[in-house]
């Protein structure tokens, strides 16, 4: 309710966004003002993918009313073609491309800037504007970008290998840094009059805890079937709040070499996820401010993975067991500077002393033991290596 309610002073869940738009007479990126219902690749500009060795080339044009610009991670460029406004006088003229105008900006991949043997086929950046970054990013304007190996993608742009490809991007967008907050305001208040802009309630409700621009699983399109190779593209995006841990709940991930269920993002920084999911259902990815969107998986194919066979069969006999255990069973042998007694004046006096209503160092704890058997009557003793173990099960 904090997010969608709409009234005399409050916004609802519908905002003037600004975004990048891809068009296919030029392969060119436009910019256009377009209202989204509830927030929406829907809020992002178009995936733009280049291989090591490429140059790329972006037309962009600025149909939008006021300055925006392009810029990008993962691929260098020239000062002309840089994106960002710097403190000099002179500014890139790719930095403050004006409304009706356009610039060309050219991307170069250098070799050495692609992908390692340890990384995936292809590496997530994004590309947003830089005018104001700021505000430039909470009105709308940012992109995914992919630098890919050598003969990473097919004549039609996808992956290699790879059944689908998903792009998601986590940001808390607040719309109170967006250029378009006055605009929101006359166009979706019941009484614009009565909007304080410095209220906490406000500037609250105007947070919006979104992936790809949506809250409250209302993302759609996530879907895929079991054993699809999936690739996940995630990027960061705001401020100092933007440490988001996303989680894939029901299926596990391949990040760099490891497996896991998650990964942690950072502002402006990005992830590429690979997946096969063996688990069908629906499922969801993030967390309480809205963050959470369902991810679908189906059963779409009548062949089934064969069973992975294993080698051998390893049967351990654990129990648990009740101890009484001292943490300083041999006091005798504890160094001199540690001071371990029960005296007063000792470090250790707190932890061992049994005066008044202290414990002392013993304590009833339950711990595994191994045995040799499932008839648990012979406790199998332990090696001369594995007696540093102590209070470990074995």
């Amino acid at each position: 309710a904090t997010y969608f309610t709409q009234g005399t002073d409050r916004i609802g869940g519908q905002y003037w966004k600004v975004h990048y738009v891809e068009y296919t007479d030029m392969k060119t990126c436009f910019l256009a003002v377009l209202l989204i219902p509830s927030f929406t690749l829907f809020f992002q500009g178009p995936v733009i993918k280049a291989e090591v060795g490429d140059t790329v080339l972006v037309t962009f044009a600025n149909k939008a009313k006021r300055n925006y610009s392009i810029m990008a991670h993962g691929v260098s460029y020239s000062k002309l073609s840089e994106g960002y406004v710097t403190t000099r006088l002179e500014r890139a003229p790719g930095a403050h491309v004006k409304p009706g105008e356009t610039f060309t900006y050219k991307w170069r991949v250098p070799e050495n800037g692609g992908p390692t043997e340890s990384d995936p086929p292809c590496l997530t950046y994004l590309y947003y504007s830089a005018t104001d970054a700021v505000k430039d990013t909470n009105s709308g304007l940012v992109g995914p970008l992919l630098v890919c190996r050598k003969n990473t993608l097919n004549p039609d742009g996808t992956q290699k290998g790879i059944d689908r490809e998903f792009y998601l991007l986590f940001s808390i967008f607040d719309e109170n840094d967006s250029w378009y907050l006055n605009k929101n305001i006359e166009a979706f208040t019941g009484d614009p009059s009565k909007v304080d802009k410095d209220d906490e309630d406000f500037k609250e409700s105007n947070k919006m805890h979104a992936v790809n621009g949506y809250l409250f699983g209302n993302l759609p399109g996530l879907a895929m079937c079991k054993d699809d190779k999936v690739s996940w593209h995630l990027i960061g995006l705001g401020s100092h709040y933007d440490m988001h841990g996303v989680h894939f709940q029901g299926n596990t991930i391949d990040l760099r070499g490891t497996t896991r269920d998650g990964l942690a993002l950072f502002p402006h920084l990005s992830g590429t996820a690979l997946m096969q999911p063996d688990l069908g259902g629906l499922t969801f990815d993030h967390f309480v401010g809205g963050m959470k969107h369902l991810y679908e998986v189906s059963s779409c194919r009548n062949t089934t993975q064969a069973q992975q066979q294993y080698s051998a069969v390893r049967l351990y006999y654990i129990a648990a067991e009740e101890v009484e255990w001292d943490y300083t069973s041999n006091k005798s042998s504890a160094p001199k500077i540690y001071n371990i007694s029960s005296n007063e004046e000792s470090y250790g006096h707190v932890f061992m002393s049994q005066a008044e209503d202290l414990i002392g160092s013993k304590y009833k704890k339950v711990v595994y033991r191994e045995y040799t058997n499932g008839n648990f009557t012979q406790r199998k003793v332990r090696t001369e290596e594995e007696k540093h173990l102590e209070i470990l099960g074995k």
